[in-house]
């Protein structure tokens, strides 16, 4: 069936896929590598440098498999190298099985699926999916990029073996690059003819082969060949048809937001390159791959450039801002900060982490929360429960010493348990609200007498699901408001002014025990707050060189175009 045959997916299939999609990406997988060696040599490899010939030990790949279920994993995923070169392959997947995983997959260039008695085994022990990465719709394409002859005759004999089979789940990787970008609409066309329904679109990026002698060849201008990617992305609106994209730059999926990489997977791509993430965080080392040439074509480059930010702002004597979480570190001198933002669940546990860190309370922490003049710090309380903070905070409006003039409020009980405390002039603090469904009705009733009190905070939401569920039109609900209101996290072009600028911040969540940045917990604090995009046209706003845009999620559900440039008068 062609494309302008298709039926093309309603929205409430559309929503579907989300979800199905983000439940993917969220579930947790083991991956196992079974080979340092392939019997392709692909151009673009990521993993070349790792190739050396050689197997790993049964144990040690029995071990991770055992380990990786008993830890919670629920998708085991073999991969290489080439996984299958492994003489012991097709016992790993009856192990996997046997240790309890729902799902046993591997990532292949599938020409060992070509020999019907492998298949055979491999279904009768329990493979359940099959990922054949394919690059060419065409023998002269793939043979070329794979630089093996014959490799597109044997890898597409066993892709249709599998599909034959009936038995397992098949997909198709594609790694995106100059030869074959323009061949994309074609490829996806003949591999749906085969039977294939779900496909992984990987941008190349710059490691391994694909950053050698051949990257000329292979990285290419996405705004030229912007028809053969909308094309390609436009079969994920078949209802048959699922389609993710990897590491592709969210700036040029405008109109297929809904395909950007969920944010979460940002672990794995850390997870991969984490030795190296650690020595620079433990004695300096910086990435070798940090070239300006080479990270304009990375994934990771946003983050890597965060982690430098987040090193700096470690190494400030003094900060605009310190979030502070459970657990704090309990070693390290931290600065000085002109407030705090206190994460908490109730004022107990708010007293608690602060006592944690002031000067000498801490075993070997050192933190003098004042400002750069030893004022005492502005505090912010963001906490789950606020019962009790009147009594906690007369008859001087302070916790712990600290005078207390924000509360962050994400639910509507929150709001009305503050108004309530405010109501009798004790307590005088902004109100920041989060803006959703459920706090919507109280902004749009609160008193005028509380207003000019009022920050409206638009919310960043780990899953997209949520943020689709939760968010309103922020510009239609200022519309009904009368005065001007300040906001936080929303950008000009929706919220009608600037958001309240942001200071230097040193956030907590992202320090190990010994108040050094760590790289997990950065990269958790990254994707939940850091992790902002643009559209293209945001180049053309007066408020560009200051605005950070809106995170990831927001733009995967509600798309770019509601990021329209504020253009000079």
């Amino acid at each position: 069936m062609s494309m302008q045959q298709a039926e093309v997916t309603s929205a409430e299939d559309e929503l579907q896929k989300v979800q199905n999609h983000e439940e993917a990406a969220h579930e947790k997988r083991n991956w196992v590598r079974l080979s340092y060696d392939c019997n392709n040599k692909c151009t673009f490899c990521l993993d070349s440098l790792a190739h050396v010939g050689t197997m790993r030990s049964n144990l040690e790949v029995k071990i991770q498999i055992v380990e990786g279920r008993k830890k919670g994993a629920t998708r085991l995923i073999l991969s290489g190298g080439e996984p299958t070169m492994h003489p012991n392959f097709l016992d790993f997947v009856k192990l996997g099985k046997r240790a309890g995983y729902p799902k046993v997959q591997t990532v292949t260039n599938g020409r060992m699926f070509a020999y019907p008695e492998f298949l055979n085994t491999a279904a009768a022990n329990g493979l359940d999916e099959i990922t054949f990465s394919l690059h060419g719709h065409t023998a002269k394409l793939h043979d070329a990029l794979v630089a093996t002859p014959g490799a597109f005759e044997q890898e597409s004999r066993g892709l249709k073996a599998a599909l034959a089979a009936g038995c397992f789940i098949v997909n198709v990787d594609i790694v995106i690059n100059k030869q074959n970008v323009k061949h994309l609409p074609e490829m996806l066309e003949t591999f749906i003819s085969w039977g294939v329904k779900e496909f992984d679109l990987l941008h190349i990026i710059p490691f391994g082969n694909a950053w050698g002698p051949a990257k000329e060849h292979l990285f290419y201008d996405l705004e030229g060949n912007e028809d053969s990617l909308r094309r390609a992305f436009a079969y994920s609106r078949r209802p048959d048809v699922h389609i993710w994209l990897n590491r592709f730059p969210p700036p040029f999926t405008e109109g297929f937001e809904e395909l950007i990489q969920d944010p979460y997977k940002m672990n794995d791509e850390v997870r991969g390159r984490r030795e190296e993430f650690d020595r620079y965080l433990s004695v300096g080392k910086k990435l070798s791959c940090r070239q300006p040439e080479r990270c304009h074509y990375c994934y990771l480059n946003q983050l890597c450039d965060g982690l430098d930010q987040a090193i700096e702002e470690r190494r400030l004597t003094h900060v605009g801002e310190l979030r502070l979480v459970k657990p704090a570190p309990v070693s390290g001198q931290l600065p000085t900060a002109s407030a705090v933002r206190v994460v908490a669940e109730d004022i107990a546990e708010a007293r608690a982490l602060l006592a944690a860190v002031q000067a000498a309370r801490g075993a070997g922490l050192s933190c003098a929360v004042t400002d750069s003049e030893g004022a005492p710090s502005q505090l912010y309380l963001e906490l789950e429960n606020y019962a009790g903070l009147t009594d906690a905070l007369a008859p001087d409006q302070r916790l712990a010493g600290l005078p207390v003039t924000r509360c962050y409020l994400r639910t509507a009980e929150q709001l009305e348990a503050v108004l309530t405390a405010t109501s009798g002039g004790t307590l005088d603090v902004d109100l920041c609200v989060y803006l959703n469904r459920g706090t919507r009705a109280v902004i749009e009733d609160l008193a005028e007498e509380h207003r000019p009190r009022l920050v409206l905070v638009q919310p960043n939401y780990d899953r997209v699901t949520d943020q689709i569920r939760e968010d309103v039109d922020v510009q239609e609900l200022l519309g009904k408001i009368p005065a001007p209101l300040a906001t936080e996290n929303i950008p000009a072009c929706l919220g009608g002014e600037p958001p309240r600028a942001a200071s230097s911040e040193l956030d907590m969540g992202m320090l190990g025990p010994d108040a050094r940045v760590d790289m997990g917990k950065y990269t958790g604090r990254y994707i939940a707050d850091r992790y902002y995009t643009k559209s293209r046209r945001c180049q053309e706003c007066v408020h560009d060189g200051a605005c950070r845009g809106v995170h990831l999620n927001f733009v995967r559900a509600h798309g770019y175009r509601r990021l329209l440039p504020v253009l000079p008068v």
